[in-house]
């Protein structure tokens, strides 16, 4: 029953872990895992639990901007106008290549403003806050405070269309992950503003709309 028990485990790990993106396969008692310039092997009865291990590489290997909700083409792609309701992502009409725009930050502000920050409560405003800036404020989110989330939304936004582009509706992650990897240009090129714990934005990054 044990053998029986370890195969199962091993063989949901491998499905777990392709469901999410990775390269994996069985190897002995192992699974394999392809995590771009090298191949990690973990023993599942010593891991724990497969989401743990799942959440655990794609901190290493796939870091996220997670909280960044994507604007419409009409806030990414024109100086002035209103923002009318678009489904996410299937509206998206248009591309961006990697380095070819840098998307003005002031109309994504504008964007961040009047449509993303619709509606939310002061607590929601302030998780977004700490998350940002690695704080753990309590109080109510102040003025000023809350025109540093804007900005610094806005700059996140444009940033990674610099870097990994921006694909249309009618491709999938992954065609658009093929298509455009090679092009993502190098860390810095974006502004000399820019800050990282680890870049992220390398080939081996995977395209996601919220990402």
């Amino acid at each position: 029953m044990k053998l029986k028990f370890a195969r199962s485990l091993q063989l949901k790990t491998v499905n777990e872990l392709k469901k999410a993106g990775f390269t994996a396969k069985l190897n002995g008692k192992k699974v394999h895992i392809d995590v771009g310039k090298t191949i990690k092997s973990v023993d599942m009865e010593q891991e724990g639990s497969i989401k743990g291990l799942i959440d655990r590489l794609k901190a290493m290997f796939r870091p996220e901007e997670n909280i960044y909700d994507e604007p419409p083409d009409t806030a990414v792609l024109q100086k002035s106008g209103q923002f009318p309701e678009e489904k996410l992502p299937e509206g998206y009409s248009q591309y961006i290549l990697p380095a070819t725009a840098k998307p003005n930050i002031s109309r994504i502000k504008q964007w961040v403003k009047e449509i993303k920050f619709q509606g939310k409560t002061n607590e929601e405003l302030l998780n977004e806050y700490n998350e940002l800036k690695g704080t753990n404020l309590s109080d109510a989110i102040t003025a000023s405070q809350k025109e540093d989330l804007i900005d610094s939304i806005a700059f996140k936004i444009s940033r990674k269309i610099w870097y990994v582009g921006r694909k249309p509706a009618d491709m999938t992650n992954s065609d658009w992950d093929e298509m455009t990897k090679n092009m993502r240009p190098s860390q810095g090129t974006y502004s000399e503003n820019e800050q990282w714990n680890r870049f992220p934005y390398t080939k081996d990054w995977q395209y996601g709309s919220s990402s």
